[in-house]
C-alpha cells in the first residue's frame, strides 16, 4: 500500500499545467524574448511560448516544482507588468495556443 502511494504521487507530480500570463508592456520581439527566458528560467517549466501580438505568456508547468505565482514573480522582475484579471484564461484554449505557436515555428523554419 505505501509503495502505491509513493508511484501515485510521483505520478501526480509530473502531470503538467498550462496556463496564460497577461503580459503589459510588450513592445517587440526582444521583449518577447527577455519574458521568454524569465519564465523558462523557472526550476518546473516545461515549456514557453510568448506572443507579441495577444500580449500572453503561455506556460506549462509543473505546479509541484512552481508555482504560478512564481512565474508572475519572474515576469515582474524582468521588468513587465502582468494584468491579473485578464489572466484567467482557459487551459484549454492557452494549450490550443502553444500548440498553434509550435506549429507556426515550424512552418517558418520551412519557410527559412
Amino acid at each position: 500500500v505505501g509503495s502505491e502511494m509513493c508511484i501515485r504521487d510521483r505520478c501526480h507530480a509530473r502531470r503538467e499545467k498550462t496556463t496564460s500570463i497577461s503580459v503589459e508592456g510588450m513592445r517587440c520581439g526582444a521583449c518577447c524574448t527577455k519574458v521568454e527566458t524569465a519564465l523558462a528560467g523557472q526550476n518546473g517549466v516545461k515549456t514557453v511560448s510568448v506572443d507579441l501580438d495577444t500580449k500572453f505568456a503561455t506556460v506549462e508547468y509543473y505546479p509541484a516544482k512552481v508555482a504560478k505565482s512564481e512565474l508572475v514573480k519572474a515576469v515582474s522582475d524582468a521588468g513587465f507588468a502582468v494584468n491579473e484579471a485578464t489572466c484567467e484564461y482557459s487551459a484549454e484554449k492557452a494549450k490550443a495556443t502553444a500548440e498553434g505557436a509550435a506549429c507556426n515555428l515550424k512552418s517558418k523554419k520551412k519557410a527559412i
